[in-house]
């Protein structure tokens, strides 16, 4: 049992993580500065924390918003608004890539398609 249980943690530990799906909507009582907030914060724990995580990916949930008029924070969980407009996490978002992100061409498997 013992060695089953070592050989599963031994490959946990190292399949790389993907976080996706991470958001935080905007809407009433819900202002776009916490959006930019929540974004900065996990982006930079995930930062911090990727070799003891092997974390090797995060995805934004959505880059648009399902319907910004709608005060549901669910339709509103995008880094622009429904008409493309920008909401300042979009800027935000630009900032960590840049700062954290690598070239497309140094992604494992990039140019395999």
């Amino acid at each position: 049992m013992r060695d089953r249980i070592v050989r599963r943690r031994a490959r946990l530990e190292s399949t790389p993580m993907h976080v996706t799906e991470h958001g935080w909507g905007t809407g009433p009582d819900r202002p776009f500065r916490r959006q930019v907030e929540i974004l900065e914060l996990v982006v930079g724990l995930l930062v911090e924390r990727s070799g003891v995580l092997n974390v090797d990916t995060y995805e934004h949930f959505a880059l648009r918003d399902a319907d910004s008029g709608n005060p549901d924070p669910v339709f509103q969980l995008g880094l622009l608004r429904s008409d493309y407009s920008r909401k300042p996490a979009f800027e935000a978002y630009r900032s960590l890539i840049a700062a954290y992100g690598q070239p497309v061409a140094a992604v494992s498997g990039a140019g395999d398609w």
